[in-house]
C-alpha cells in the first residue's frame, strides 16, 4: 500500500472580512498602556543616571589607588637615591688609592 499526498486548497478570504483594519480608524493606546511605557523609560533613565554616579565613583577610586601607588613607588625610588648619595658623598670624601 503506498500513501498518497491529498493537497487541501487554502481557504479564501470573504469579501466581508478584510486581511487588514480599515485605514480611515485610528485607534488610541490605553491609558494602562501609556502608565507602564511612562514607568518603564522612567526606570531606564534613573538607572542610566544612577550608573553614571557609579561609574565617576570607580574612576575615583581608580585615581586614588593610582596615586597611592605612585606615592609608595616615589617613596622607596627617593630612599635609594638618598642611600647612593650618601655612599658616593662618603667615597668622595675618601683619600685617593683607598677603597669605598
Amino acid at each position: 500500500m503506498t500513501a498518497t499526498l491529498v493537497r487541501t486548497p487554502a481557504p479564501r478570504r470573504t469579501p466581508s472580512s478584510p486581511p487588514h483594519p480599515p485605514a480611515t480608524r485610528t485607534t488610541r493606546p490605553s491609558p494602562r498602556l501609556l502608565g507602564l511605557t511612562l514607568l518603564t523609560r522612567l526606570r531606564h533613565e534613573h538607572r542610566t543616571v544612577r550608573d553614571l554616579g557609579a561609574s565617576a565613583l570607580e574612576w575615583a577610586v581608580i585615581a586614588a589607588v593610582v596615586v597611592v601607588a605612585a606615592s609608595v613607588i616615589g617613596g622607596v625610588v627617593y630612599g635609594i637615591v638618598q642611600q647612593k648619595s650618601a655612599a658616593l658623598q662618603t667615597c668622595a670624601s675618601a683619600a685617593v688609592g683607598t677603597s669605598c
